[in-house]
C-alpha cells in the first residue's frame, strides 16, 4: 500500500512539472525492422528542469524489446526523453538478430535544424517531418550508434579509387562522375550522378583491358589503366 502510495505521489508530481514544463521542440523517431517489430523514442526539448519528469517514464521503457531505439543519458534508456537541449544527444540501439532497419522522423519541431549521425557508418542525415533512412545491424546493443546534433557536417571530400575493375567512389554526394577516353570523348561508361555519401561502385567490364582513360569529377582528374 506504501509503495502505491509513494507511485501516486510519484505520477501527481509528474504530472505538475509536465504541466508546467515550457516544450520547445519534439521530434518522434520510428524504428521499423524487416522483421516486422517496431519501437518509437520520442524527444522533446524543454527550458525548464526535466529530472522529475525523466523518472517517471524511466520506469515504462525497454523490458522484454528485442529491437529498441532509446534516447541515453549515460545511465538509462528512455523511450520519451525530456532535455534541455537536442544538441549532442545520443541514441541507444538494440536488436538481438541480423536485419534492416528504418528509421522515420514526425514531429520534428523548433527553429534549428537538426542532423542524426549514424557513428557506425559516418553517415549523417538532416532529420526532417517525412525523413527516411535505412541501415543494417547485427545483434548489438550499442548505446551511442546515432548522435543527434545541430552542427551541420563538414563536406564530406570525395575519394574515388580504381580496383577490381571498378570505381569506388566515397563521400561523393552531389557530384558526377565520368570515365572518358584520353582524348576527352566519352566511353560506353555513362555519367554516374552520385546522391549519397555512401560507397559507390561504377562497374567498369564495358572497357577495354590495358588501356588507360581518363576520370573527372568536381573538377579533378584521375587517368586508370584498365
Amino acid at each position: 500500500m506504501k509503495k502505491m502510495f509513494m507511485s501516486l505521489l510519484l505520477v501527481a508530481a509528474t504530472m505538475n512539472v509536465m504541466a508546467a514544463l515550457s516544450f520547445t521542440a519534439k521530434m518522434e523517431l520510428k524504428l521499423t525492422s524487416s522483421t516486422g517489430e517496431d519501437c518509437t523514442v520520442q524527444l522533446v526539448q524543454s527550458d525548464e528542469l526535466t529530472q522529475e519528469v525523466n523518472t517517471y517514464w524511466a520506469e515504462m521503457n525497454m523490458e522484454g524489446r528485442k529491437v529498441a531505439l532509446y534516447a541515453w543519458n549515460n545511465s538509462t534508456e528512455y523511450q520519451k526523453f525530456f532535455v534541455n537541449s537536442l544538441d549532442n544527444l545520443f541514441l541507444g540501439f538494440i536488436t538481438d538478430g541480423g536485419t534492416s532497419f528504418t528509421i522515420s522522423a514526425s514531429q520534428v519541431g523548433g527553429t534549428e535544424t537538426l542532423y542524426l549521425k549514424d557513428t557506425q557508418t559516418g553517415i549523417t542525415y538532416t532529420i526532417a517531418d517525412g525523413t527516411v533512412l535505412t541501415f543494417d545491424a547485427a545483434n548489438t546493443t550499442d548505446n551511442a550508434r546515432f548522435q543527434l546534433t545541430t552542427v551541420a557536417p563538414a563536406p564530406a571530400t570525395p575519394e574515388i579509387c580504381h580496383r577490381y575493375g571498378k570505381l569506388e567512389v566515397r563521400g561523393s554526394n552531389g557530384m558526377t562522375v565520368q570515365v572518358l577516353n584520353l582524348d576527352g570523348t566519352a566511353t560506353s561508361v555513362a555519367d554516374t550522378d552520385i546522391t549519397t555519401d555512401a560507397e559507390v561502385d561504377i562497374d567498369l567490364d564495358e572497357l577495354t583491358p590495358g588501356q588507360q582513360y581518363l576520370v573527372k569529377w568536381n573538377g579533378k582528374e584521375l587517368i586508370i589503366q584498365m
